[in-house]
């Protein structure tokens, strides 16, 4: 193999897990649930029925989108990275950047703080020439940012990514940011 090839792409896999089958669950119960007051008739039952048809359907169905999208989560080629954005946002939104305003691939986290505990989730950050020496901020939803959601369900790992930008960039900074014990496993 002479040089890299034309494309090296990141996609969500599906992949069954138990916190997927309750949300699935929960998500057609309601649905179904809905549906049923919807048939049964009255004002307020139909009103009801529609508002849960429309909350756990839609929300399943935008859960399941993730991994039901044909879209990539992430594509480099020879121009640069493109981090694109999520369903139901068009490829219009996408975020490109070429190789020349990439400074540095960093993997960081942020702590998200629930009722049980604490979870960490893990970005894959492709930083520009003038945020190389700043520390990494949280994307904010809905907002074209250089980070991507580092998943289980991905088909690559991290350091797979990291291999492909290196053979479109020789040389690329890696500020791997990951505990040393989660460095060979994937993370989510």
């Amino acid at each position: 193999m002479t040089g890299p090839p034309e494309q090296f792409t990141v996609r969500d896999t599906f992949r069954v897990t138990w916190d997927g089958v309750g949300l699935a669950a929960g998500c057609l119960i309601f649905t179904g649930m809905g549906a049923a007051l919807v048939a049964r008739g009255g004002t307020v039952d139909i009103v009801i029925g529609l508002l849960a048809v429309v909350m756990f359907g839609g929300g399943g169905l935008l859960a399941a989108s993730r991994v039901l999208s044909r879209r990539p989560t992430l594509v480099l080629d020879s121009e640069g990275v493109r981090v694109v954005a999520p369903w139901p946002r068009s490829s219009v939104d996408d975020l490109w950047l070429t190789w020349d305003d990439i400074a540095l691939i960093r993997t960081c986290s942020q702590d998200i703080h629930y009722y049980r505990g604490t979870a960490r989730q893990w970005y894959l950050v492709f930083v520009p020439h003038s945020e190389a020496d700043q520390p990494f901020h949280p994307p904010t939803p809905w907002e074209p940012n250089r980070a991507v959601r580092v998943r289980r369900s991905w088909d690559h790992t991290v350091d797979e990514v990291v291999a492909a930008a290196r053979r479109y960039r020789p040389g690329l900074a890696f500020d791997d940011r990951r505990p040393p014990g989660t460095r060979r496993q994937r993370i989510d």
